[in-house]
């Protein structure tokens, strides 16, 4: 069976800076991409790093400085808005899971917006709490704090767990060695092919790839022009 419409597999984890660099970009670019498909899937990074034996680079002081001021430049250049916060790195377990019931029993536009939320590489809170989860997801979803509380809770349960662990596995069987990677089906090809693309740096070898148009990291109206 062949693709009827390109697809963009992503994988994420809310720890990675890169990775809100990266979803922040797409959701600019998706915009002149009607004809792709997006997809979301959570997955716990450090679980990936421990599977390929891969480390972080934070783990280096001098990887984590120039981590910090490259993630500045981009946004300062594109736009987006971004401040590294001083409580890195948190566990992300729980809102990850969390974003996985949300994936499994909301509208994908619900889902998105929950993704998209600016706590953590704006704000500086510490999303590992459920008590920021709450405060950040309940105007999304009908500003009802008991529909929030109910995926709190789901988050602790072993369908959920198992789904998370599910993504995560495949992830490393698909090749996944950090976050953001992009896994890219083309349209017209076999189901079964698809071609990894890591990084949030990779959108105009990957508008070149699939023959779509890059709109650049520079907003049309001038560098530092806010989303």
């Amino acid at each position: 069976m062949s693709v009827a419409r390109a697809k963009i597999i992503f994988y994420y984890d809310l720890i990675s800076p890169y990775t809100f660099m990266g979803k922040k970009l797409l959701n600019r670019y998706r915009q002149q991409w009607p004809d792709v498909d997006i997809v979301y899937k959570p997955i716990l990074l450090g679980g990936i790093m421990n599977s390929v034996k891969n480390q972080p680079l934070f783990n280096f002081p001098s990887k984590r400085n120039h981590m910090i001021a490259d993630l500045d430049r981009i946004s300062t250049l594109s736009g987006v808005p971004f401040k590294f916060p001083e409580n890195f790195p948190v566990n992300t377990v729980l809102p990850m899971r969390v974003l996985t019931a949300l994936q499994k029993h909301e509208a994908t536009e619900k889902y998105e917006q929950c993704i998209d939320k600016d706590e953590y590489f704006v704000h500086g809170r510490n999303i590992s709490q459920p008590e920021v989860i709450q405060t950040a997801l309940t105007p999304i979803l009908s500003n009802s704090d008991a529909k929030v509380q109910s995926y709190l809770q789901m988050a602790g349960q072993a369908d959920i767990k198992q789904a998370f662990k599910e993504n995560t596995d495949e992830a490393v069987a698909r090749g996944v060695f950090g976050a953001p990677t992009m896994i890219i089906k083309k349209a017209g090809e076999s189901e079964d092919k698809e071609y990894l693309f890591f990084g949030s740096d990779r959108f105009e070898v990957i508008a070149a790839f699939l023959g779509l148009p890059y709109p650049g990291l520079v907003p049309k109206n001038g560098a530092g022009a806010k989303l």
